[in-house]
């Protein structure tokens, strides 16, 4: 090669190899990103990974019994800034937006009984039908206060040692607002 050439050639071959390296690491973040999530849902949007924290994934963790239970604190301690409240429990402030796009308001862990509280955001809408497709024989009722005032329709079920229910927005019923988890006194498949 001539030695008058050397300097040309130099930022060619650079060029030529960072292109390479882009093209590649394109290759790569490609084939990572289509192997965590299982594909678009019913709709539209990409299902999130079966361990990631989502308001599907905590319905669908709150009946799995003390495995699923052990899940669903693990996610509010990453979804969550918690801190101490009451005798050992724990809080955290919200609202705080999940993969999956919807956003939570606050959580509450106690630690005299276990139970667990996650309030839901309204915007945007976690529909409770869907919600209740998560639990397994969930029985609904309005739930009226002494004066008669609706305070949304909630929804229950009892599965593997807990008591799982959530609620839903006065009057429309149209939203989920909340996920309460509770150690039941029976313990059904």
């Amino acid at each position: 090669m001539n030695p008058m050439n050397r300097g040309r050639c130099a930022p060619t071959v650079v060029r030529t190899l960072a292109s390479a390296a882009l093209a590649v690491a394109a290759c790569i973040a490609a084939s990572c990103s289509t192997a965590g999530p299982s594909g678009p849902r019913r709709d539209g949007r990409e299902a999130a990974p079966a361990s990631a924290v989502t308001v599907e994934n905590l319905l669908r963790w709150s009946v799995q019994g003390p495995t699923g239970i052990a899940k669903v604190r693990s996610g509010l301690a990453q979804t969550f800034e918690l801190e101490p409240s009451g005798t050992k429990g724990l809080y955290g402030k919200g609202p705080v937006r999940l993969v999956d796009g919807f956003a939570l308001n606050f959580s509450s862990i106690r630690g005299l009984t276990g139970a667990i509280h996650i309030g839901v955001e309204e915007r945007p809408c976690y529909p409770p039908s869907r919600a209740a497709s998560l639990l397994p024989g969930a029985i609904e009722s309005i739930e009226l206060d002494a004066h008669m005032i609706d305070h949304g329709k909630n929804y229950a079920t009892e599965r593997n040692g807990f008591r799982v229910y959530f609620n839903t927005t006065p009057d429309t019923y149209q939203c989920l607002t909340s996920i309460h988890i509770r150690p039941s006194d029976t313990a059904n498949p």
